[in-house]
């Protein structure tokens, strides 16, 4: 599935690679569609040129154990799950570039150079090590991350592992990766994140970076060492370095869950720093999607919401704007059907789809030359797209969105003030105006609701006809 890769980009963004034992949950969901929306925001509004990188992570203990649950070869069983992931990309329409896979021979040729070079440089190490592995997590616990002995995200005690495994110095990179963090505040959003992130790389210790293939057997081999295999988070993570043919790290934006800020905030930086590549220039870590008592979801918790079923339900206008607009896109959100409702119809059926009916209808029966809005309406329409814009470009994806939201209560606050349906009214320059404002905020709905949606929209304004563009929906 990989594609010949672009050497030119204004920013490179990718998604986190997904473990691939199982279908994608509602939070793959919330992260895909959070980065699909920001690369249409960059290159279909702004005219960026935008790389974007999705993909699967097929290696690891967990992955074994569940294709020899299954009684198959791991290789078939990674290959079912890509077209599985591939296809749910396309229901929720996740317009990537490149779908990365970390059993494609590419990937392992040049995992194994980057190993090579990584021992060249003095960053590779072998020693014996015992530590506490949650199989779940596909990590080393520290006891500080356990709650009562167990892995809060699975519920079970890690099991003891004591092996010789080869090591990578991350406390050789840590002084000038801490430097580096203090002296680059905006690279990580939420910034309230930040200290947990300081904290975490100067706690950080050497990782093991391998593990004895006796007991993962599904892995790229360590090369040169044919009775290791190499860690799964270490070998996935270069994955962003090799989606693109000519990477620069400087154009590079992650997306990634709070759970992954270790492995995306410390260890790959410490990689990067390691191969003399400079640090990423943003690192997004949005929420967690929990239930409605505040508990993360997991399939141990039975709390799992499954997005294809939302998909299936509601559609999927309202499920992106809600997984966009309903949810806080830094903080833990719980997702509720009856919010989710009431979010679409408010917004979208009632404010913006009634707007864009009320206006069309008039112009169309009134028989309205389009010339263009008056002079105070054109400004006050560009300070309120260039506040959308500011907290797109701040990655503030939920607020940029209710800025949005903003220019439609405008609009409806104006047909109401102005009512153009009234016979001595200037119907022709107030409808102006208004057609004016839905073609500006239609570009900003762009990067949110469906393709066939927003070409529905532009068609109409386009023919001036009136159409039903959002049903009411009802649980």
């Amino acid at each position: 599935m990989e594609r010949n890769q672009i050497m030119e980009y204004d920013k490179y963004i990718s998604t986190t690679l997904p473990y691939a034992n199982s279908v994608p949950h509602i939070g793959h969901a919330l992260e895909f569609i959070q980065a699909d929306a920001l690369v249409h925001y960059f290159k279909d509004v702004q005219k960026e040129k935008v790389f974007f990188n999705i993909g699967i992570d097929e290696h690891g203990l967990k992955v074994y154990n569940k294709a020899k649950e299954l009684e198959i070869e791991p290789e078939k069983y990674t290959e079912m799950l890509a077209l599985r992931w591939a296809s749910f990309c396309m229901m929720f329409q996740i317009e990537f570039d490149n779908f990365y896979r970390t059993t494609s021979l590419v990937h392992r040729a040049k995992v194994q150079r980057f190993w090579r070079a990584s021992l060249e440089r003095g960053d590779l190490y072998k020693k014996a090590y015992s530590g506490k592995y949650c199989t779940g997590c596909e990590a080393f616990k520290t006891e500080s991350d356990l709650v009562d002995g167990k892995c809060p995200d699975h519920n079970v005690e890690p099991t003891l592992i004591e092996e010789e495994n080869w090591f990578f110095r991350v406390s050789k990179h840590k002084g000038l990766l801490h430097g580096w963090l203090k002296n680059n505040p905006d690279f990580l959003s939420p910034q309230s994140k930040t200290p947990e992130l300081e904290n975490i790389i100067l706690q950080s210790e050497d990782i093991s970076v391998s593990r004895l293939k006796k007991n993962v057997p599904w892995g790229i081999p360590v090369p040169d060492d044919d009775d290791q295999v190499i860690y799964v988070w270490f070998e996935a993570l270069l994955n962003y370095i090799f989606a693109v043919e000519d990477f620069n790290s400087e154009h590079f934006i992650q997306i990634c869950g709070p759970d992954n800020l270790r492995f995306q905030g410390s260890l790959f930086q410490s990689i990067l720093l390691s191969a003399n590549l400079k640090n990423t220039q943003k690192l997004l870590v949005h929420g967690t999607v929990v239930d409605a008592e505040g508990k993360k979801m997991s399939k141990s918790l039975g709390n799992v919401i499954d997005p294809i079923q939302q998909l299936n339900k509601f559609g999927l206008d309202a499920v992106r704007y809600y997984a966009l607009a309903g949810l806080s896109t830094y903080g833990n959100g719980a997702w509720s059907e009856d919010d989710l409702v009431k979010k679409y119809n408010n917004d979208l059926a009632d404010n913006y789809g009634n707007l864009i009916a009320r206006v069309l209808h008039l112009i169309d029966t009134k028989q309205v030359e389009i010339t263009g809005p008056d002079q105070e309406t054109e400004s006050i329409v560009s300070t309120l797209v260039g506040n959308a814009k500011y907290y797109w470009e701040k990655f503030e994806i939920n607020t940029a969105i209710n800025e949005t939201n903003v220019l439609v209560k405008a609009g409806n606050k104006y047909i109401n003030d102005h009512k153009p349906w009234e016979k001595d009214a200037p119907y022709e320059q107030i409808l102006n105006n208004l057609y004016y404002l839905l073609c500006e905020t239609n570009k900003l709905y762009l990067p949110v609701i469906s393709a066939q949606t927003w070409l529905l929209i532009e068609e109409s304004l386009k023919l001036k006809k009136k159409i039903i563009i959002f049903p009411k929906i009802t649980i």
